[in-house]
């Protein structure tokens, strides 16, 4: 008898992964591709995702029987036609297909199935809050980079290169951090700043907030005061869906995304701003790879 698997996606705003993954949680095989954030590439990104779907699926369907395709995707919200794309990929697989946003899977990553309360925080291109108090799931932010996100990378090299025009337009002088920055992406004047943001994609901004990262690990006061600006702004998304879901002090916290992953400073700041409200979570780690929790959504839905 064949082995189950599903398969599980993760599709990002910088990368797409797509995994088999069995009954015993073991990824079987898996492909990695470009961004599948609609919000990101628009509509190339379902052409992305799709693709990487077929391609996995076709790997092992002749040594393991697909049961279910479980997606989690950045950006959804902007797909119109959900339920038309669904049930087109359902009836050329000849599998349930089901959709869902990366921050669903990220959050059930953390949870797995050992808790029923749980927060993620979601931090890497883009940023939102997701959690659940085993009835119910809320989020706070995930509305995008052009509405209301905030403690996201791209956020933050925003707020560098805005606060770099503040301070021109008060001091008339460049500050220290905005020179530095001006040098590392090859422009001479603020005036680059207007090519560099508009020009460029989210994730290409984004993918400059390592050098805010680096600064403040140097010392510097103004990369530190924008990574802690994150973490407090990410800490009242936190405080929003735990108030709305009556989280008891069983919930659990976890981060994902390369961004908070990899400062510890929007960590710190984000925990410390929650204490200062009273709001103790039990930190935990769960699968460190998000795909895991496609996995788990599945398994909650009795697919695997």
């Amino acid at each position: 008898m064949m082995k189950k698997v599903i398969i599980a996606v993760d599709a990002g705003g910088t990368k797409t992964k797509v995994s088999a993954i069995d009954e015993n949680a073991n990824v079987v095989y898996e492909e990695i591709g470009d961004s599948g954030s609609p919000a990101v590439i628009h509509e190339k990104a379902i052409i992305n995702i799709f693709n990487l779907v077929r391609s996995v699926f076709h790997h092992v369907k002749d040594e393991y029987k697909v049961v279910y395709v479980q997606m989690g995707i950045s950006g959804l919200g902007v797909i119109p036609n959900q339920d038309e794309l669904q049930h087109s990929l359902t009836n050329e697989l000849g599998v349930e297909v089901s959709f869902a946003s990366d921050i669903i899977i990220g959050l059930f990553s953390i949870i797995e199935d050992k808790y029923t309360e749980g927060v993620l925080v979601l931090s890497g291109t883009g940023s939102a809050v997701c959690a659940t108090n085993g009835k119910d799931i809320r989020y706070g932010g995930g509305w995008g980079h052009l509405l209301t996100e905030t403690g996201s990378a791209h956020y933050a090299v925003k707020m560098l290169v805005c606060q770099a025009i503040k301070y021109f337009e008060r001091h008339n002088r460049i500050n220290p951090l905005a020179l530095k920055f001006m040098k590392t992406i090859n422009i001479t004047s603020l005036e680059g700043f207007k090519s560099f943001i508009y020009s460029n994609t989210k994730k290409h901004i984004a993918s400059h907030s390592h050098f805010i990262c680096e600064e403040a690990e140097k010392g510097d006061k103004e990369a530190i005061r924008i990574l802690e600006k994150c973490g407090r702004d990410l800490a009242s998304e936190v405080k929003l869906v735990h108030r709305l879901l009556k989280l008891s002090d069983k919930a659990v916290l976890g981060f994902r995304g390369g961004f908070i992953s990899n400062s510890q400073i929007v960590q710190q700041t984000l925990l410390t701003t929650l204490a200062k409200k009273g709001i103790q979570l039990e930190l935990v780690t769960g699968s460190t790879d998000p795909i895991y929790g496609a996995y788990y959504l599945a398994k909650r839905k009795n697919k695997i």
